[in-house]
């Protein structure tokens, strides 16, 4: 399978959906909160909590842009683009996929590809705690047999 890099004018690019998922700092551009549509589907009170973080901080979120307009779609990130969003930011770091065909654009703003607010909820943060808390914890140990 080749993967492709592409340039579409001075300040976008766009990458392809693997190397968007798995490293989105590297492919991160600044795009306007305004050109981004996100679907509903999120859980607000996680919402809440990562605005009280700075959301600049984050990882970038994935978007799909619109194959006509300068729009984009959200494809991983929704609750850090809420969270943006509630602090007002004019801006948010995003991982440009491209849609030649619309379709995908069409989906990810249908919210198609995000998971429920009750699976985030329970399923997603949980893990992504535990995820954490296992990092932290192996990290102390190889410290403490230093």
């Amino acid at each position: 399978m080749k993967f492709f890099l592409l340039h579409c004018g001075s300040d976008s690019t766009v990458t392809d959906f693997i190397r968007a998922y798995t490293m989105p700092e590297n492919f991160a551009v600044d795009l306007p909160v305004e050109n981004i549509v996100c679907d509903e589907n999120v859980d607000y009170e996680y919402v809440s909590r990562l605005a009280e973080l700075d959301v600049s901080k984050l990882k970038p979120i994935v978007v799909i842009k619109h194959p006509d307009k300068e729009l984009y779609a959200v494809l991983d990130g929704h609750h850090r683009f809420k969270a943006a969003q509630l602090r007002g930011l004019q801006t948010i770091k995003a991982a440009v996929v491209d849609d030649y065909t619309g379709l995908g654009f069409e989906f990810t703003k249908q919210g198609v590809f995000q998971p429920s607010a009750e699976f985030t909820r329970h399923v997603r943060v949980p893990l992504k705690r535990f995820v954490e808390y296992m990092q932290g914890f192996l990290f102390d140990l190889e410290k403490s047999e230093d």
